[in-house]
This record gives C-alpha cells, structure tokens and sequence, in this order.
C-alpha cells in the first residue's frame, strides 16, 4: 500500500511542478517578466516567486498566469499539511486577484492566520528564483522536491520523500526522479560536468529558497531542523 500512496504522490507532485514550469515559461520567456521572488519590502522569498507567477502588480486578468495556492502544496507533504484548513475555506484566487485595477493580495493579508500563502507558508518544492530566460532549458532545474542537499541526497527529516528521493522539474517541463540511495547529478551551469550540488546549475544571481522564515518554521515544529536544507543563492552572487 506505501508503494501505491509513494507513485500516486509522485504522479501529482509530476503534475504540480509542469505547472509551475508552463507558468513559468508563459512569465519568463514569452512575456519578458522577471521572477526573482522580490516581496514588497525587498526580500526575495518564495511567495514571492509564486505572487509574481500569479501577476503580481499586473492590471490584467489576463495577466493572472498561476492563481492556485494548492499547486504548492505535496499530498504527502506531512509538514505543509498542517497549515491547510485552518477554519476558513482558501480562495482559488487567494494568490493573485484584481483589486483596485491591481493584482494584489489582500485576501492573504486580511485572513492570514488561514490562508495557505502566507509568509510562514512551507512550500513542498523549492524554486529558483531570478533565473534567466536564456537558460538552456532541457538541463536547468526549475524546482525540485523539498529536501536537497548540496551532497545530492535528500534529507530524511525534511525531505517530501525522507531520504527515499525526490524529483526534479527543469525549465523545459520534464520531470527527473532521483533515487535517494545515491547521490543525484546535475549538469553544470557552464556545462563543464556534473555536480551533485545543485546550486552550480544556476548562474550566481539566482537564488533557490523553498521556505520564508526558517526560524518560524523551526519554532512551528519544534525545533527540528530547517526544512530548506538550500536556502540561499546558486555558487555566489548576492
């Protein structure tokens, strides 16, 4: 039964991440729209990639790309869980929403202690953020399985799959399952090998952050460690 819960996990972690990369590319490549995760207070941070997807500052529905909260979300993910149903239903457009003539946010911030993208939100997946229209799209993740570390191995506390594994979404749509019992390989941003730090397939301008506030989310569960195990920029940068 783990065996038949783990595929169909997969099958929709799959369809959550093609996605966030169809959206990603209408944003990136065929609009020109730069998705660096810049919060209004400066910050990079995951909602913001996910608020800038959803057409953050735009004036157009038609701008509206991703409005679902729910594609960040794992049905597995035993951590991001939690934070779902919390008293109130979540609005389809609780990302992204025309208010004023603007897309903006206020359904998040006038309900924020139930709204499932908030800034203390754990994501399952973690993003790149600012990473560049021009990148070879076939060999470039996009995003991955929560739980990565810079040795190529999932983590078994914080991984979306412990340390069985976990999947990788690159720019182009196409989705990698890694085998935890070793490390997993990646092509370098400047194709001169493979690596299994993953932070080398992205140029140094690009973060990768799949959590807010790590120490809220260390307060939240008690002190265990970080569920981003990478949460700052490529190989530099910044």
């Amino acid at each position: 039964m783990s065996s038949i819960k783990l595929s169909a996990q997969k099958l929709k972690d799959a369809s959550n991440l093609q996605k966030v990369a169809t959206a990603w590319r209408e944003a990136v490549i065929n609009r020109d729209w730069v998705i660096d995760g810049t919060t209004h207070d400066g910050p990079k941070y995951i909602i913001g990639f996910a608020r800038q997807l959803a057409g953050q500052g735009k004036t157009n529905t038609s701008d509206i790309i991703l409005n679902d909260p729910y594609v960040y979300l794992s049905p597995g993910d035993k951590y991001a869980s939690k934070l779902k149903g919390q008293g109130k239903s979540v609005s389809t457009e609780a990302i992204g929403c025309l208010q004023n003539g603007v897309i903006g946010y206020t359904y998040c911030y006038t309900y924020a202690t139930n709204c499932i993208v908030t800034n203390e939100y754990i994501f399952s997946y973690c993003f790149m953020l600012n990473l560049p229209s021009h990148a070879p799209l076939n060999t470039t993740p996009l995003g991955f399985s929560r739980g990565l570390n810079k040795s190529g191995l999932w983590d078994e506390v914080s991984g979306l799959y412990g340390s069985k594994g976990g999947c990788v979404i690159y720019c182009d749509g196409h989705i990698t399952w890694f085998d935890g019992s070793k490390p997993a390989k990646f092509l370098k941003w400047d194709q001169s090998g493979y690596t299994s730090d993953i932070r080398e397939t992205v140029p140094n301008s690009t973060w990768i952050t799949c959590t807010n506030s790590i120490d809220k989310v260390k307060a939240a569960y008690k002190g265990e460690d970080a569920l981003a195990i990478i949460c700052h920029q490529g190989t530099g940068g910044e």
